[in-house]
């Protein structure tokens, strides 16, 4: 058996891209679908993201292909709050408006505009989603320990729970201090203070927030 290695994304010329783009849009207008972030995914030969990340935002890329951006319909509000908590977790802040054209975002902030009635109100529906979500959460984990040990957590922490975590630490890592905010390209963590492997349980007093670099310098968990 022979093992190539596969050419990376960041090395694909632009005009391959577009041509790309190009080739899926007409695919989905043949199938009666608009050109979308997910549609791309699942027909595109690479990703929405790598889009993003080479000309800007996804719209620039639909448009730097001669592309009329569309906009999805009837986003289930359970996927655009899920969106919202993965662009707040790698800004490590408040996202503004801006933000959501550019990935990790799926979804661009008119979506939500137009879903809320307002970019504002769409985040103080998220807020409040999340606030009652994090409650039942912190519910749950009362139920783990008072249990003594006949109910255990899974290792990962749901995204809810992660995100509480790092809301909690400020969205900054609590060996060296730096926030994505500050910090370009810094990529933050959950991790167990008790390991998982040894009896630690996941919940939010056993959970804090490293970065990349200082999770991965203390050892396994």
């Amino acid at each position: 058996m022979k093992f190539v290695l596969e050419s990376f994304n960041r090395d694909v010329a632009d005009r391959e891209l577009l041509q790309d783009l190009v080739a899926v849009a007409s695919k989905l207008k043949d199938l009666g679908k608009a050109m979308t972030f997910r549609a791309y995914n699942e027909h595109g030969k690479y990703s929405a993201s790598t889009i993003a990340v080479r000309f800007g935002s996804w719209n620039d890329g639909l448009q730097k292909a001669g592309i009329v951006p569309s906009q999805e319909k009837d986003v289930p509000i359970e996927a655009l709050f899920e969106n919202l908590q993965l662009v707040w977790i790698a800004k490590g802040r408040q996202p503004v408006y801006r933000d959501m054209s550019a990935t990790p975002s799926q979804y661009t902030a008119s979506i939500y505009n137009d879903r809320f009635g307002s970019w504002r109100k769409a985040l103080e529906e998220f807020v409040s989603a999340v606030d009652q979500e994090q409650s039942e959460l912190l519910n749950y984990e009362a139920e783990v320990k008072s249990s003594k040990g006949t109910k255990r957590t899974r290792r990962d922490p749901p995204l809810s729970l992660r995100f509480y975590v790092l809301k909690r630490d400020r969205f900054c890592c609590v060996a060296c201090g730096r926030s994505p905010a500050t910090t370009t390209g810094l990529i933050l963590e959950v991790d167990h203070d008790l390991a998982w492997s040894k009896g630690g349980e996941t919940i939010e007093e056993n959970l804090k927030t490293l970065c990349f670099d200082c999770n991965r310098g203390k050892g396994a968990t």
